[in-house]
């Protein structure tokens, strides 16, 4: 499959939305809303390329960017060295022992607290465990339609 590049990225600003602060800061301030992912174009190694500064309002730097997430349980960052957009996944590392030594363990819950038919070894009921850090998201994966809200910063 192909990787999602800054073609395949949607920004929008609309007018009221361009500089809210109106030069009042002596900087730009400005809400744009991206739009990305179609379930078949892969998320690139490194990160979404966006398009240019110039497609969100702004001529010579961006020095802030805030991400108002989707409710799809990922975490976006900004990269403001490669310009790109970063997915973050939940991790899970597994340790060295075999998989002939696992025993059945307890059913995973999901997020409602209803117990669901994945099961991980060796655990035990009514606990929590650490996972382990968020990871980004494998080159392997591709998005689904994603609309974020980010609130820049800059000149």
């Amino acid at each position: 499959m192909a990787d999602l590049t800054s073609a395949d990225v949607v920004v929008v600003v609309q007018p009221p939305d361009r500089d809210v602060g109106h030069g009042a800061l002596m900087k730009n301030l400005t809400l744009a809303r991206i739009t990305f992912g179609d379930g078949a174009l892969t998320y690139p190694a490194g990160g979404i390329p966006l398009p240019g500064i110039g497609s969100f309002g702004f001529l010579r730097q961006l020095q802030f960017v805030a991400i108002q997430g989707a409710a799809d349980g990922f975490v976006y960052k900004y990269d403001p060295d490669n310009h790109k957009l970063k997915i973050f996944t939940q991790g899970l590392v597994t340790g060295s022992t075999p998989a002939a030594v696992n025993e059945n363990g307890a059913l995973v819950e999901n997020s409602a607290g209803a117990e669901g038919a994945v099961r991980l070894p060796n655990t035990v009921a009514d606990t929590t465990y650490d996972l382990g850090g968020l990871i980004e998201l494998p080159a392997t994966i591709a998005p689904a339609a994603t609309t974020l809200t980010l609130l820049m910063f800059g000149e």
